[in-house]
């Protein structure tokens, strides 16, 4: 494998890692948003 190949493979398999990172948190947050809401609804309702 030529230099530039090795490159872009680091960099390609970087950005999925990144990628996964950000939908984790998205769906940690989104998790967390829907049981504070469950908690409101279940104390004003």
């Amino acid at each position: 494998m030529s230099k530039n190949q090795r490159k872009r493979v680091t960099h390609t398999q970087r950005e999925e890692q990144q990628g996964k990172k950000v939908m984790l948190t998205f769906t940690v947050i989104a998790l967390i948003l829907i049981v504070i809401m469950l908690v409101a609804y279940t104390i004003w309702a």
